[in-house]
């Protein structure tokens, strides 16, 4: 992440307002905004695929999916990040209008330049969350998706899939994402 300006800390208030009016995204972190960098095809295909499989698969149940331009608010802190991914039943308030602070799954699609943030910094914050059941860290250069989930007793377990037939199993959602579905041409 490149902080945008060092010596300025901002209001929510503020983040907000400037994050309306603004062509560039930013995330927020106590006081500091941090520009989104652009995204390789690769990214947008791979973001483009869960949206299809999330909107035919969970749509019918009440899901909502959000896909790169919407926010989350981390509980309890002056935080907010673009995820790539954001499935969630939260129903729509003027609260959430532009941020979501109930997902059930988050999806950061990842790359070398990225990697730690989304694999240490954003997992610490998005296991805040108490509605989160799942986070998926998915690399877009090679066939691989990390599944951070919550197990039955509230812990957070983490698992990897790399082998083309790999199945992942998401039970609080009843649904299964097949890799070779996900990485195909």
């Amino acid at each position: 992440m490149q902080s945008v300006l060092k010596d300025k800390n901002y209001t929510v208030e503020e983040y907000i307002l400037l994050e309306e009016a603004s062509e560039v995204r930013h995330e927020y972190v106590n006081g500091y905004l941090y520009e989104m960098s652009g995204a390789s095809r690769e990214h947008h295909k791979l973001c483009k695929k869960f949206l299809r499989f999330f909107e035919d698969e969970l749509q019918k149940s009440g899901y909502e999916i959000f896909i790169e331009n919407m926010k989350v608010k981390i509980p309890n802190e002056k935080i907010y990040f673009y995820p790539d991914i954001i499935v969630t039943k939260e129903k729509q308030t003027n609260e959430n209008r532009y941020v979501q602070l109930e997902p059930s799954l988050l999806i950061e699609v990842t790359s070398d330049s990225i990697r730690k943030t989304d694999m240490v910094d954003k997992l610490i914050q998005y296991q805040k969350f108490p509605s989160l059941k799942y986070y998926l860290i998915v690399e877009q250069d090679k066939q691989e998706i990390i599944v951070i989930s919550r197990n039955s007793e509230g812990n957070w377990q983490s698992e990897t899939f790399s082998q083309p037939e790999a199945i992942i199993n998401l039970p609080a959602l009843e649904i299964q994402i097949n890799l070779t579905d996900i990485y195909a041409q």
